[in-house]
């Protein structure tokens, strides 16, 4: 039999548990900040601004997004994976892989706690609308024939979000991609410019970005990196119908926590999110501004950015850009 001791001491334990477990359902009770990894007024801005709005909404409680793009968003990554473990500091996911292999941080996927992702942009392959190449074959061919023969501007900086992919490709098609002619750009816009002008020959960006370009009949989108054509750009076919080679890719925007947070708490936190993604008018201003809304859940998300990370590894190593080749 029991002793008393051993019964009160139980008792006083599901006390404490029958306290508690309502105490951490019950999130949020406070203001909760979430971190974008860039500055105000850029798609990662205006999409966390989306989402923390639904939140709000949908929780009654504040969700104060915070800007930190310094140092290309380290600053922002190390703010929330330092944080404590309580769900009242978030951030925004998005390629990071890049990092630790130039030497900047030492992030991981082990790093994180990923919670979901909500936004998908693929990279695309754009080129002057009077242009001799007219198809993602016609890269191949001129790249494996010589691979530094094409001026490809990374829409940004190079070994990241819209890069990556592209090069992904080429070594799937058994191009030397080490000795691929890529140059970084202030932006892809800065980018774009200098293919209109015609000292770039391939921009690597997404399509919203080259909207008015191509309205105006200077720029062709030639392929995109994604599973199917997009909604918004049923014309413009992707890597694998072009190639055979079912190579995806680009941007992409997601919600993270420090390792180690509790999983029921992750739970939480990712239905709220959710519901947030599901409303009318995070899907509406989502599609308004040509960001494509891409639903991954917490097992998934946390499948993706392995990938992302492997993905990322194999391609600077090929590149020979990364410090860290083991």
């Amino acid at each position: 039999m029991a002793s008393i001791g051993n019964l009160l001491t139980t008792a006083a334990a599901c006390a404490v548990l029958a306290v508690a477990t309502p105490a951490r359902a019950e999130w949020p009770e406070r203001p909760v900040t979430l971190i974008a990894v860039a500055g105000a007024g850029g798609g990662s801005d205006y999409t966390m601004r989306l989402l923390a709005r639904e939140l709000e909404e949908n929780t009654g409680q504040p969700f104060n997004v915070i800007n930190q793009g310094q140092g290309g968003g380290v600053i922002g990554y190390t703010t929330y994976s330092t944080a404590a473990k309580d769900g009242y500091t978030l951030g925004q996911l998005s390629p990071f892989a890049q990092f630790k292999l130039l030497g900047q941080a030492d992030f991981t996927s082990e790093s994180f706690t990923p919670i979901a992702q909500f936004n998908a942009d693929p990279a695309a392959v754009h080129v002057a609308a009077n242009s001799k190449i007219k198809s993602l074959k016609d890269i191949v061919a001129t790249l494996k024939a010589d691979p530094s023969s094409l001026k490809i501007s990374c829409g940004g900086t190079c070994s990241a979000s819209w890069d990556i992919p592209f090069v992904s490709l080429m070594l799937e098609e058994g191009v030397d991609v080490a000795k691929l002619n890529l140059i970084p750009a202030q932006g892809s816009a800065a980018g774009l410019q200098e293919l209109v002008s015609g000292g770039i020959d391939i921009v690597l960006c997404s399509i919203p970005e080259t909207d008015s370009l191509t309205s105006a009949g200077l720029v062709k989108t030639i392929g995109v990196l994604s599973a199917k054509r997009l909604e918004k750009y049923p014309d413009v076919p992707t890597a694998e119908e072009e190639t055979g080679k079912a190579v995806t890719g680009g941007t992409w925007r997601g919600i993270a926590g420090p390792a180690g947070m509790d999983p029921a708490l992750v739970a939480r936190i990712e239905a709220a999110l959710h519901k947030a993604f599901d409303s009318e008018r995070f899907q509406t201003g989502m599609k308004d501004r040509g960001f494509g809304a891409v639903w991954l859940g917490t097992a998934d998300f946390t499948a993706f950015i392995k990938q992302h990370e492997d993905q990322t590894k194999r391609v600077m190593n090929a590149l020979g850009t990364a410090e860290a080749a083991d």
